[in-house]
């Protein structure tokens, strides 16, 4: 029987799952150790790739791209370097103008792209492998985001953020001896994306409960297996230890390898990360200075803790008194809500939540009898995420922001995000409840 915590036991893998389904994992090789980047020509080798480029940034390049380009080049393989340059908003973004930049620096004879960096640089690197069909190959220079081993790449496409299905790494190698050396915001953003499990899980659940949505508990236990991993090592991870770092980049891996196993990142991204993909884009729209993704997402799941609490002592009877009094949610106003919001983008908002060709619409008396029919089920799935103190207690722990205020996220920002960031992706979370409820996510 495979450990759930033991990455190895996942590798390369194809099994039918008591879910139901074959999952498939291509990843091949995990190393997460010090002086890891040192077998990486060794691995490029044995796997007959002799032509590579590197993606990189100014900083991510210094950090461990130029010993990768070294140790390439002293094995015999051939090595070409892209530098990914800032947009005009002097920040370095996943976009269709990066994606280009690396279009135009591969050669037919190169078979691997080597992404040197974090988040952004292994979204963009992901994307033009699935697009270019290169093995892709992942060096994570910082500890701070779980798609380092997932399958999609969230781009910023004109001006709206998308997860764009894409290809995971053969390989990732994580040397912790450049890991350590992370900016401590970056470490600490890290643990924000993972403490955002909790959210994310049970957003999972109630789209099982309410929508008989597809779920596998083996990913989902996967998930809460690499969750605790860092729960256990705060400390550790706060002070940028080996065994605090290995554990969360042991974490932010194992959460990959369950968005691997579904196809999708449904365990691991719930009304939190939309929340700070609105965020997101508005700050794009405004001109305003980025913020680390794992950042928003910390305090985004406390917000989404807020949520799963108020919900908490509902008990039967007043379930049944706000749904007969709620307004069903439908199209025309789903799209009169999205175009007052989104404005430019509105219409890829629309088509998100209403795809050509999806099924039916849900019938409002059925669906609200589903609700009052699971509410022991919701109860019990509401129980599962801490308390707003304790998500506040953990962040502040690892070093990380608490409030939207820390971030420069205004009041205004905060609830028009809570009413509206349901919409950034089609996926029943705690805020689509609330809405089936007549109640605000914003009060």
């Amino acid at each position: 029987m495979a450990n759930l915590a033991n990455i190895d036991d996942w590798l390369d893998r194809e099994f039918t799952c008591a879910c139901g389904k074959k999952h498939l994992i291509t990843l091949k090789k995990v190393l997460i150790e010090r002086g890891a980047i040192k077998a990486i020509p060794e691995y490029l080798q044995q796997a007959a790739l002799q032509s590579v480029l590197l993606v990189a940034d100014e900083i991510t390049f210094a950090a461990a791209g130029q010993a990768v380009l070294n140790q390439l080049k002293s094995a015999g393989i051939q090595a070409e370097v892209c530098l990914i340059t800032k947009n005009e908003h002097g920040e370095l973004a996943a976009d269709e103008r990066a994606i280009v930049q690396v279009m135009l620096k591969l050669s037919p004879a190169t078979q691997a792209i080597l992404a040197i960096g974090s988040g952004t640089i292994h979204d963009i690197a992901r994307f033009t492998c699935y697009s270019a069909n290169r093995v892709f190959i992942s060096v994570p220079t910082a500890p701070s985001v779980d798609g380092f081993a997932s399958v999609g790449a969230p781009l910023l496409l004109q001006g709206f953020k998308q997860t764009i299905p894409a290809c995971a790494p053969d390989a990732v190698f994580a040397d912790l001896d450049v890991l350590c050396l992370a900016p401590q915001d970056m470490v600490a953003a890290g643990f924000g994306d993972m403490l955002g499990k909790y959210t994310s899980l049970a957003d999972w659940k109630l789209g099982h409960a309410l929508l008989d949505e597809s779920i596998c508990e083996l990913a989902s236990d996967m998930t809460s297996v690499g969750l605790q991993l860092c729960i256990d090592h705060i400390d550790g991870i706060r002070n940028r230890t080996e065994a605090g770092i290995k554990s969360l980049m042991q974490g932010l891996i194992l959460s990959g390898i369950s968005m691997l196993m579904v196809g999708n990142s449904r365990p691991a991204s719930g009304g939190e990360h939309h929340l700070s993909h609105y965020w997101e884009m508005r700050f794009i729209q405004e001109e305003r200075k980025a913020l680390l993704h794992g950042a928003k997402v910390g305090v985004a799941s406390i917000l989404m803790a807020n949520l799963f609490t108020a919900l908490s002592s509902i008990e039967e009877d007043q379930v049944r008194d706000l749904l007969a009094k709620a307004l069903s949610p439908d199209e025309t106003s789903d799209r009169e809500a999205i175009t007052a919001a989104y404005g430019a983008i509105a219409e890829q908002v629309i088509t998100e939540n209403y795809p050509q060709g999806a099924n039916a619409a849900i019938e409002p008396l059925s669906f609200k009898q589903t609700i009052l029919n699971q509410w022991p089920a919701i109860l019990h799935i509401i129980g599962q995420v801490p308390s707003p103190s304790q998500f506040s207690q953990w962040l502040a722990q690892a070093g990380g922001p608490i409030t939207p205020d820390q971030l420069g996220v205004e009041p205004d920002l905060v609830e028009e995000s809570l009413n509206n960031a349901m919409f950034v992706r089609n996926r029943f979370t705690i805020m689509r409840l609330n809405r089936w409820l007549g109640l605000s996510s914003a009060n």
